[in-house]
């Protein structure tokens, strides 16, 4: 009997711990409190590499290549904490380029969309979210949100955030969450914001996959994208949430660096209406719980707190 009660207070103590993981710094860089990766990019990128660039770029957030390197996440104090590690293209020069864009797909609660609709928010710049439909995901997969940022070198805030609903029938609501600098605190300013979602990007990798579209890993790299979604603004799902996240270019062009990967030897996927994930090997998505879960250092700190040690 005292056996089973110390069991269960035990058990009691470590669901509150897991309740109270303390939340990410949100200022673009990988934090301990993110643990494992979630998904590890395997594809070399076709959109450029940053590697060997000189240094002067990082602290204007500027990058000549994108990659998307690896997910990070877990949810605390109702909020979704993401890190996308890698780089985002923000460099215009001649030819005129326009920047990269990264884009999250999350599917949390029934419904939404397996094929983007045409009638969703014309939310977005360069990059727009009608430019992405006819856009197929794998199986089983309909996300129900969009958020999506980019750099767009302009002023001392260039990192830009956006927001809209994927509803199973189109036309839902989106909006620009606003706009911030590198490096946190990530408050995003002059946009429609009513969550309180939080962004923030450094751009000081030069690790990770290499140029190209031949096999590479994205492991070891610690910095990129970093987002604090409160739960609330994703319909407050109770069970797992499931996130497909890809770098696309104008117009509406997917590149080969999506989590999960597609497979070594893949370049460019092309314009978003022919892209059909359900048709490419494994599983475009990665998947975490909206329960945060004991860490093992914590798990080591209770057992010798109930040892009495």
């Amino acid at each position: 009997m005292l056996v089973s009660l110390r069991i269960a207070l035990l058990a009691a103590v470590l669901a509150a711990c897991a309740c109270a993981v303390q939340a990410a710094t949100i200022d673009g860089k990988l934090d301990a409190e993110y643990g494992a990766a979630l998904s590890i990019q395997t594809t070399a990128t076709s959109l450029g590499d940053m590697a060997g660039e000189f240094t002067p770029l990082d602290s204007l957030n500027i990058s000549i290549g994108s990659e998307l390197d690896g997910a990070y996440g877990f949810v605390a104090d109702g909020t979704l904490h993401l890190c996308l590690a890698g780089n985002i293209r923000s460099y215009f020069g001649e030819p005129l380029m326009f920047p990269d864009q990264l884009q999250l797909y999350i599917d949390c609660l029934a419904g939404g969309q397996n094929t983007l609709s045409g009638d969703n928010s014309d939310v977005g710049s360069y990059v727009r979210l009608r430019d992405m439909a006819g856009l197929a995901f794998d199986s089983g997969f309909a996300p129900d949100y969009w958020l999506a940022a980019q750099v767009e070198l302009s002023g001392s805030m260039p990192f830009f955030a956006y927001y809209a609903e994927l509803p199973t029938t189109g036309v839902g609501v989106g909006y620009g969450l606003g706009r911030t600098g590198g490096g946190g605190p990530g408050t995003l300013a002059g946009g429609t914001n009513p969550f309180g979602v939080l962004c923030s990007i450094d751009q000081t990798n030069r690790a990770g996959v290499t140029a190209g579209c031949d096999a590479a890993s994205g492991a070891g790299v610690m910095t990129g994208v970093e987002w604090a979604i409160p739960l609330a603004a994703l319909g407050n799902p109770s069970g797992s949430i499931r996130i497909c996240a890809l770098i696309a270019r104008a117009p509406g062009q997917v590149s080969n660096q999506v989590l999960g990967p597609v497979p070594p030897g893949t370049c460019s996927l092309g314009a978003a209406s022919g892209v059909d994930f359900s048709s490419v090997p494994g599983a475009q998505y990665f998947t975490l719980d909206t329960v945060a879960p004991v860490t093992r250092a914590s798990w080591g700190r209770l057992k010798r707190r109930y040892r009495g040690r």
